[in-house]
């Protein structure tokens, strides 16, 4: 699949990122709980989504739904690469006045340093998950996945498909709670109706499900999917401490270096 830039510029970025290991920051409570500041070590690379930018500031960002649902700044950010549906590249974000009150922004997507342009697709078969010609999101409300389950769209699902696309071959999930209860929503201010509740518990239900069945496909393709997450409702992957992936993902850039003799002249052996 292509990405384009706001420009309409097709551009192929696959294998971007070709065997190294991503953290996807997710938005759960638990990203309170432990300490982000060590995604930001030498060597690691951390994609977030929604507005789990206001938590971590990231390298990579992806949403699916309309921009002016996430904060500004994070737009304005030119060192953190943002993905976007195409058919959202024009709309205009918005901006905070306080107090739970906003404006429309002057400014669109389009206008947004370091932003790239996907195309959504409209289904999910979790035996072509990582060939479709975009980035599958889930069914509409009408329409039965390849498991039966009518709908299901998510942002998360759309992440891991961009980061295998990017060649991550290993992704860790921080934030995965995959619970949500009315006092436990986010990792940021924001509130949810009961209703909003549990609809996102369902929608985790049903993840969990797809997962499960893109397991073998994901290894098949050598992509590896840990969750970080303590007490997470997410079963589908194996478990791994955030303190030990922080310390896999970063051995390889954060062996110390001397700095002298870089510059002098090869001496061939």
């Amino acid at each position: 699949m292509n990405v384009w830039t706001t420009s309409w510029h097709a551009c192929n970025l696959e294998n971007w990122f070709r065997g190294r290991h991503a953290f996807l920051v997710l938005s759960g409570p638990s990203l309170n709980d432990v300490d982000l500041s060590a995604l930001s070590r030498r060597g690691i690379v951390s994609m977030g989504v929604n507005n789990s930018w206001l938590v971590h500031r990231p390298n990579l960002w992806l949403c699916v739904d309309t921009p002016n649902r996430f904060a500004d700044v994070g737009w304005k950010d030119a060192g953190i690469v943002k993905f976007v549906p195409a058919e959202h590249a024009r709309s205009r974000l918005r901006v905070s006045l306080g107090g739970g009150k906003f404006r429309t922004s002057q400014f669109r997507v389009d206008e947004m340093p370091s932003t790239f342009a996907y195309r959504r697709v409209d289904y999910f078969d979790h035996r072509n998950f990582l060939d479709q010609p975009g980035v599958p999101w889930g069914c509409p409300s009408s329409v039965a996945d390849s498991l039966g389950m009518k709908g299901k769209r998510s942002c998360m699902q759309a992440a891991i498909a961009m980061l295998a696309y990017l060649g991550a071959s290993t992704i860790y999930l921080v934030g995965a709670d995959f619970k949500m209860t009315s006092d436990r929503r986010y990792a940021f201010d924001e509130g949810r109706t009961a209703s909003a509740v549990r609809h996102n518990n369902v929608l985790f239900d049903s993840l969990n499900k797809r997962f499960h069945a893109l397991r073998p496909h994901f290894a098949e393709r050598g992509v590896r999917i840990l969750n970080t997450t303590a007490d997470s409702g997410l079963d589908a992957f194996d478990h791994m401490p955030f303190d030990e992936a922080v310390d896999r993902a970063s051995n390889e850039a954060s062996k110390p270096v001397e700095s002298a003799g870089w510059y002098e002249p090869v001496r061939k052996r």
